[in-house]
């Protein structure tokens, strides 16, 4: 198969090693939702992990950012051995290993609260009620939603247009609508992630597949996608792996490691 590199993995010059990689998890990390997932995937990303504790490691640590709520976070953050703080909805929340907390974007007021409540119970009675779509369960800042039966993604999001949702943004993804508050996306999550952890947004690297994605690939020191990625995705980062979605994930791990014992 062939190696779709968009631009060299290894650049001249002197480089600051990858110290932390964010991986998005649909698409990513795993094939999506309801797929099942690769035990193999997780193991060596929890290898990783734990070598990364090690002195003078030059194995990265890796973490998520990514759309799904804390509980599906938390989890995988253990299934991984992770022991960096882990973003949720992308961005709105940070569930952080080392003591068990969960924390709220600091954007993420009270007033932004209310407003939230209220767009749940507009969504619920416009959307949802009607048969347009339904309610991915467990977030707590932002919504995801998917078509209702013989419902497209096109057709929810014209009904959605007819909502008001001040303070709100919508995306439209491959089968799925994210409605996220004005002030939070993945970007400005991987922001609050460099600032809590000291970690400088160019000691990361970043794995990705769709246009959100890279709200937060642009900003890190090195982006990376699947093979399975959007063409908008693969034209804008450093490397692309020849394998999708998971096997990707590990291919990408492996040229960081790569990146930093030749830096």
């Amino acid at each position: 198969m062939e190696r779709q590199c968009i631009k060299p993995i290894l650049g001249k010059g002197k480089r600051m090693p990858i110290r932390l990689v964010v991986i998005d998890i649909d698409g990513c990390l795993t094939p999506g939702e309801g797929r099942p997932l690769s035990l193999a995937v997780l193991r060596f990303l929890a290898r990783c992990n734990r070598q990364a504790q090690q002195p003078g490691a030059d194995v990265p640590a890796v973490t998520l950012c990514t759309g799904r709520p804390a509980p599906y976070v938390e989890l995988m953050v253990q299934a991984i051995a992770g022991f960096w703080p882990a973003l949720y909805e992308h961005g709105a929340g940070m569930f952080d290993p080392r003591d068990y907390t969960f924390h709220p974007h600091p954007a993420m007021t009270p007033v932004g609260q209310d407003g939230y409540f209220r767009l749940k119970t507009l969504l619920t009675d416009r959307i949802v009620r009607q048969g347009f779509g339904y309610l991915q369960p467990g977030k707590e800042h932002s919504f995801t939603l998917y078509p209702g039966e013989g419902i497209t993604t096109e057709r929810l999001a014209r009904e959605l247009s007819c909502c008001k949702m001040p303070g709100f943004v919508m995306q439209v993804g491959r089968r799925e609508i994210n409605i996220l508050p004005c002030s939070i996306d993945k970007g400005v999550g991987v922001e609050w992630l460099a600032t809590r952890t000291a970690c400088p947004l160019e000691a990361m690297a970043g794995v990705g597949d769709t246009t959100g994605d890279l709200l937060f690939l642009q900003r890190v020191g090195f982006a990376a996608a699947p093979s399975n990625a959007l063409s908008q995705v693969k034209a804008q980062v450093d490397y692309v792996s020849p394998w999708p979605d998971g096997r990707g994930v590990v291919d990408i791990l492996k040229q960081c490691i790569i990146r930093n014992r030749t830096s």
